[in-house]
């Protein structure tokens, strides 16, 4: 009999700069939900999907992603931090 994963709704929210994509994409690399490890200084990084985001380096609309734990089922949120959005 298989088990569900207990849910957990994780937002991450900081001031701008303060690391919250580079967390994020971090945390899905090192789960397995992501292959590759995106980075927002290479204008790679997974949640920052607009073109706008990647050219400014910064998060300007919330992203959700899911990643797995061994007893969690996590979704993630990526917040904006700069004033303006």
């Amino acid at each position: 009999m298989k088990t569900e994963k207990r849910p957990l709704n994780l937002g991450l929210l900081a001031h701008v700069d303060a690391g919250k994509t580079t967390l994020s994409e971090a945390l899905l690399f090192e789960s397995g939900a992501r292959r590759v490890l995106g980075r927002v200084d290479h204008q790679d990084a997974f949640l920052d999907t607009y073109a706008l985001e990647r050219s400014r380096g910064i998060t300007i609309f919330s992203k959700q992603a899911r990643l797995e734990t061994a007893h969690r089922a996590v979704t993630l949120i990526d917040t904006p931090g700069h004033v303006d959005f």
